[in-house]
């Protein structure tokens, strides 16, 4: 039995060790010709299909209002904020980076409309990541006389994309950012708190670095997104006309934002992102969401205190550890006992275990807003059935002088033979 025991850990040792090695070659690219494949898969995560084929239509939230500036000047802008000022909404979120420049001419307007504003907060941009002490050299913001005494909240959103033509999955979003020492908050954090502090400082509470977004819906359902209405949206002239019922815009939410030169329009990739509501959860091919919206959908998730909590690494290894001393110590039982069906009973019992998994992912989400990653595990259940072939044929073999012996004699005899 000890050397059993001692045999389930060394196969255990020998799995990592293979998964370390893989992860390196990985690293140096050497599986280059398999890129094309892995950049189908790259965005997709199982737990998207919980978002784009299970997740029941949304119930619109009426604290919310999205207003489309799609190409409107500043003076423009201005006229758009001192209409909705009228309807006394709860506050103004102005997505829109103010920070070039302008000659006084163009600014007046805005700048005398925003001072008229009493409750406004308006998007800033962070640049300059320093990924060793993982904060921002700086911010992109409005001049001094434009933001005057509005709050400022940060639009950067999580993607992998280098540059604006790459694809921009969106999946989660920092609360807050450190630049110069200073904590910056996140734009649809400004406008939480400005509408309900209590709910966003037990939100601020959880004190995660990263927060997953709980997706609920989009504005119109003009995209490839299998999702219903969650946001009223007015387009540009919707507003500058005034075609609007009066208590639209009374004690809301109103997110000023780009949303296409018309409401409808899916052609430009300015501001526009993938998000796991996208049916095509794999080789997307289409956006499907403005970033504007995507703060909507993170300010009903700080109201609603309806958030998703995420497996930790820790969990992850923990459990990728156990899974693999159980499969190892099951499957060396079944090697000694029935060899011959050893293939076929490891097999069927992998699949079960990989398939149960990724059920068990799905509906804790679904069911919890737990979004476990069994990824680790998973790897280790797909090779614990080979590895421990090998192990007995290969590297046991190595270790024991005998064997070493035997397969040095056949080695002597071959070559005597040719």
């Amino acid at each position: 039995m000890k050397r059993f025991i001692l045999d389930t850990l060394l196969c255990s040792l020998f799995i990592f060790g293979i998964m370390g090695a893989f992860a390196s070659v990985t690293f140096f690219k050497v599986f280059d010709l398999f890129d094309p494949i892995g950049d189908m898969f790259s965005d997709f995560e199982l737990t998207d299909i919980v978002f784009s084929q299970l997740s029941e239509d949304p119930i619109a939230d009426d604290r919310i209002v999205m207003v489309n500036i799609g190409m409107l000047n500043r003076e423009g802008i201005a006229r758009q904020i001192e209409i909705i000022n009228q309807y006394e909404p709860a506050v103004i979120g102005l997505d829109v980076l103010l920070d070039a420049h302008k000659e006084w001419s163009e600014d007046s307007a805005l700048t005398r409309v925003l001072s008229e504003t009493a409750n406004i907060v308006i998007g800033e941009k962070l640049v300059g990541l320093d990924e060793e002490t993982n904060e921002f050299a700086m911010t992109l913001k409005p001049e001094e006389h434009i933001a005057q005494a509005a709050h400022l909240g940060f639009v950067n959103l999580i993607t992998n994309a280098k540059v604006q033509e790459d694809l921009k999955m969106c999946r989660e979003f920092t609360p807050s950012e450190i630049v110069m020492g200073e904590t910056k908050y996140a734009f649809p954090v400004r406008l939480a708190y400005a509408y309900d502090s209590l709910k966003t400082e037990k939100f601020l509470a959880r004190n995660n670095d990263v927060e997953v977004i709980n997706y609920k819906g989009n504005i119109i359902n003009f995209s490839s997104a299998n999702y219903g209405m969650k946001y009223f949206a007015l387009d540009v002239q919707d507003v500058l006309d005034e075609s609007f019922s009066p208590d639209l815009f009374k004690d809301k939410i109103v997110i000023m934002c780009f949303m296409g030169q018309f409401l409808g329009d899916t052609q430009t990739t300015d501001d526009y992102y993938f998000t796991p509501m996208n049916e095509n959860y794999v080789g997307k091919a289409k956006n499907d969401m403005f970033g504007g919206v995507i703060h909507a959908n993170i300010i009903s998730e700080i109201l609603d205190e309806d958030y998703i909590n995420e497996m930790s690494r820790r969990t992850e290894i923990i459990l990728a550890i156990m899974f693999c001393l159980f499969n190892v110590f099951l499957f060396k039982i079944v090697y000694g006992a029935l060899p011959r069906w050893y293939d076929g009973i490891t097999k069927i019992f992998q699949l079960i275990e990989v398939l149960a998994l990724a059920t068990l992912m799905i509906y804790l989400l679904l069911l919890f807003n737990y979004k476990a990653d069994f990824t680790l595990v998973m790897i280790v259940i797909a090779l614990s059935g080979d590895s421990l072939e090998v192990y007995h044929g290969v590297v046991k073999n190595l270790f024991s002088r005998q064997r070493r012996k035997e397969v040095f004699r056949i080695n002597r005899r071959f070559w005597e033979n040719q």
